[in-house]
């Protein structure tokens, strides 16, 4: 048993890490305000101070637009606006409704001073960005139906496509549960 959403992660991380500097791009029309998206995070994080929050993951983008352009393809425009990000599997883009989360979650959690430091904690936050977020039992039938269409059409592929090497921790987390073993089975059906 699979669980897709956290196992999309361990995907993105892995290939943050290994296609390194070596990404398309999805390009954001019209592009979004850093600002707003910012602001609107903030606000819903609870921050009092949300303005002041905002405009420090302004600044924090905004500082480093050549670094995150060269590695990442996340293009920073001169008025504050996001054009771009990653394209890490083709024909697959994030929710961009995290989007907002994302960008403050990276100006206010990533270690930016250390270099080694900054490569990890950014790739977890971009790879939790582009993670799979599961229909709600509520949401539409054409909610759940494009999600199995995203699981079974990008995202198992890419398990295939790329060397892909799982962590450790996908077992103690339980993302991957191993329900029967083919021995076992053997041995039941043998009584019969």
């Amino acid at each position: 048993m699979v669980d897709y959403c956290k196992i999309s992660y361990h995907l993105f991380y892995h290939r943050f890490i290994f296609d390194f500097m070596n990404f398309g791009r999805l390009v954001l029309q019209p592009a979004p305000s850093i600002y707003e998206l910012a602001l609107m995070a903030a606000t819903e994080l609870g921050r009092v101070d949300a303005e002041k929050a905002a405009e420090d993951v302004v600044s924090r983008f905004s500082d480093s637009r050549e670094m995150l352009e060269e590695y990442y393809h996340i293009k920073i425009g001169d008025t504050g606006t996001i054009e771009s990000l990653p394209m890490v599997i083709r024909d697959y883009s994030p929710d961009y409704d995290k989007l907002p989360l994302f960008l403050y979650k990276a100006a206010t959690s990533v270690n930016w001073g250390d270099e080694q430091g900054f490569f990890k904690t950014f790739t977890s936050e971009l790879a939790s960005f582009y993670a799979l977020e599961s229909p709600l039992p509520d949401d539409p039938q054409n909610a759940k139906d494009e999600f199995r269409l995203v699981v079974e059409h990008r995202i198992m592929p890419s398990f295939k496509g790329s060397a892909f090497w799982a962590p450790g921790s996908i077992l103690m987390e339980n993302s991957l549960v191993q329900l029967v073993n083919l021995p076992d089975l053997y041995r039941i059906f043998e009584r019969c």
